[in-house]
């Protein structure tokens, strides 16, 4: 009702400042506009329906129905169009398309406000609503609507504390922290704790708590008044974003990497491209401090964040490629290439130590035996049957060692666990190298 009543109160405006001179008759414009209108809504929905049928193959087939039938503004869209298209030619039909008249301008000031304003509403709401988050979202929204409507549904009791919680009021991702804004709004003499307990990027439930809040009896009456200004800094979306959520640029990567690596698809150039990729992010966070910036402003004034840490990251980025490409020797060859180019820039003990623990992971214990021997075996581990797959990985294994070597030289000699892997991967180098078929 909102956007007819725009264009009533638009209409009346033109038509009392622009007349329009009696006898001039504009069906060639009213042809043109409906002919653009009617061009839009067959355009733009040949594309919505191309886009939701691909959602139906990769998602579910019973989504689509909720289009239509939950969406409002889409029907709003459609029959808003159709409706303009029919005006329009109904004006002519019926001789009032003279541009003394108001009844034209209806027309005109309708077809700009559709074209202009409702079909790039609708061009962004369509890209967002196809969107696993948000198709996953309005069928959880639906569900709890009905179960809220059927049952008797208890309300959350939170334990008893002393300490102040501000509580989520609605389920979704935790998009970003106004990390500036919270710093502001401690005062800087304050002596209380602040803990944000989820991640960035973390998804969140109604009634968890978000902050912890330890002030003392002085405090309270200063937090309490804040509360929903400190609830206010922190922002829940149905997506997870780019913004402050690092691990986020990772699971797209590895899910374009397993994807591509199914048989499904069966693109590994893809999932290696994926994959190196992955190595340059890992190589830059290896490079980098382990809290943020935010994190250390916010420490000044006694608020900790939950940050994702390098250990995290590296199992995040190479782990489920891993498990799902194991049997593919290229795709464990350029996961050993990976982490080989990226320990030259590691100079940490502590993130040098993750990263090997990473290849120690992998199971590759059969390179360093020889394989009829191997065969002879009541399990045969080995999922490469050719030999030149297995003396490539030898070759690439090799290459990572002496890397290895080299950094524990240049920065862990004084770590006794580093100097432990160093003699083992000198072994280990030896057995690869004696094995070579």
């Amino acid at each position: 009702m909102l956007a007819y009543l725009i264009v009533a109160i638009l209409t009346t405006i033109l038509h009392f400042f622009r007349k329009g001179q009696e006898g001039v008759l504009l069906d060639g414009y009213l042809s043109t506009l409906a002919s653009i209108v009617a061009t839009l809504v067959v355009t733009t929905f040949s594309f919505v329906f191309v886009a939701l049928q691909l959602a139906s193959v990769q998602f579910s087939p019973r989504i689509i129905r909720s289009f239509f039938e939950y969406d409002h503004f889409s029907r709003f869209f459609l029959w808003s169009f159709l409706a303009c298209v029919g005006y329009l030619m109904g004006l002519q039909y019926f001789g009032l398309s003279d541009a003394s008249l108001i009844y034209p301008k209806f027309g005109i000031v309708g077809s700009f406000y559709l074209i202009l304003l409702v079909f790039p509403l609708f061009i962004h709401h369509v890209v967002d609503n196809i969107n696993a988050s948000s198709i996953t979202q309005n069928i959880a929204k639906r569900t709890i609507k009905e179960i809220n409507e059927l049952y008797d549904v208890a309300d959350f009791q939170s334990s008893k504390s002393n300490k102040l919680l501000i509580v989520i009021k609605e389920s979704g991702y935790l998009d970003s922290i106004r990390y500036k804004s919270l710093y502001q709004i401690i005062p800087e003499n304050s002596q209380s704790k602040i803990s944000v307990k989820p991640h960035v990027g973390s998804f969140v439930l109604e009634g968890m708590p978000l902050v912890e809040i330890e002030c003392s009896e002085s405090e309270r009456d200063f937090y309490q008044q804040n509360l929903s200004k400190i609830a206010n800094q922190f922002i829940i979306s149905k997506f997870r974003s780019y913004e402050q959520d690092i691990p986020f640029g990772i699971r797209q990567l590895v899910d374009i990497a397993i994807k591509a690596i199914s048989p499904a698809v069966n693109d590994p150039t893809t999932a290696l491209n994926c994959i190196d990729y992955l190595g340059n992010i890992i190589k830059k966070a290896a490079s980098s401090n382990t809290i943020s910036k935010e994190a250390t402003l916010l420490q000044q004034k006694n608020i900790h964040i939950r940050e994702f840490n390098f250990e995290q990251l590296v199992d995040l980025a190479f782990d489920q490629i891993y498990h799902w490409g194991k049997e593919d020797y290229i795709i464990v060859r350029h996961l050993i290439k990976t982490i080989t180019n990226i320990l030259p820039f590691i100079n940490d003990p502590d993130k040098l130590f993750l990263l090997l623990a990473e290849v120690e992971d992998m199971e590759l214990s059969f390179l360093k035996e020889n394989y009829e021997e191997l065969a002879k075996k009541e399990e045969n581990i080995c999922p490469f049957k050719r030999a030149e797959h297995r003396n490539s990985l030898r070759d690439y294994l090799v290459d990572y060692y002496e890397a290895a070597i080299i950094q524990i030289d240049k920065i862990g000699l004084s770590d006794e666990k580093l100097k432990a892997i160093k003699k083992s991967y000198e072994r280990n180098r030896a057995f690869v190298l004696r094995h070579r078929e």
